[in-house]
């Protein structure tokens, strides 16, 4: 057989592998084009989960439901200070956009930190990502917390827009120590090493 004949074959073997779905190797510049069509994704994400808390931040949150996709049937949003989920549109109108918003409340800040995007498929990522949250309530001192978010997001006409929100608080017991850990004096560290040394130091004496 022919160099120029088993070439013809492997190459319509090829195809038909390609075809298949059973082997496909992506030239370097379409492995390029992936690359940047996915780092694009995580920047439009990270924008996106920004843009939510300078919405919460402007103090109309309502504004934060045009950031959910109106077109999603069965939203999905978990806030930790809420008992339960809020499913479906007319659920999740009703707590970012009330009829009579939150008298006690009086000022609210969010800060995203940490934020880790997953592009799932060209229309669909997931988001793992910290929230520094501050309130002030009436007749209370203000308060700060710092909470785990994940979410959903599907890709719109519009650009990306959220369909799963679910914020995770941490237990009582992890969070306690976290708080314990953050009360620790700046200078921890350098009076830990030389504390360390002098411990070394009188278990020698005693060990003479």
């Amino acid at each position: 057989m022919s160099e120029h004949c088993l070439s013809g074959i492997l190459r319509t073997l090829g195809i038909g592998l390609v075809m298949a779905g059973i082997l496909f190797t992506p030239s370097p510049a379409m492995a390029d084009t992936t690359t940047e069509a996915r780092a694009q994704t995580v920047r439009e994400i990270a924008e996106l989960i920004h843009e939510t808390a300078r919405r919460w931040n402007s103090q109309d949150y309502s504004t934060v439901l045009e950031l959910w996709d109106p077109d999603e049937p069965m939203p999905l949003y978990l806030a930790e200070e809420q008992a339960g989920w809020f499913i479906g549109q007319d659920r999740l109108r009703a707590y970012l956009d009330p009829a009579r918003p939150d008298p006690g409340l009086e000022a609210l800040r969010e800060t995203m930190y940490d934020i880790q995007v997953n592009p799932i498929a060209p229309d669909l990522a997931i988001a793992a990502w910290y929230m520094h949250f501050e309130m002030k309530r009436r007749h209370s001192k203000p308060m700060a917390e710092d909470v785990r978010v994940s979410a959903v997001f599907r890709r719109t006409p519009a650009g990306w827009r959220y369909i799963y929100w679910a914020e995770s608080p941490k237990t009582a017991t992890i969070y306690i120590k976290d708080l314990m850990q953050k009360n620790l004096s700046e200078d921890w560290n350098e009076f830990f090493e030389q504390a360390r040394q002098r411990r070394l130091e009188v278990t020698r004496k005693k060990a003479q």
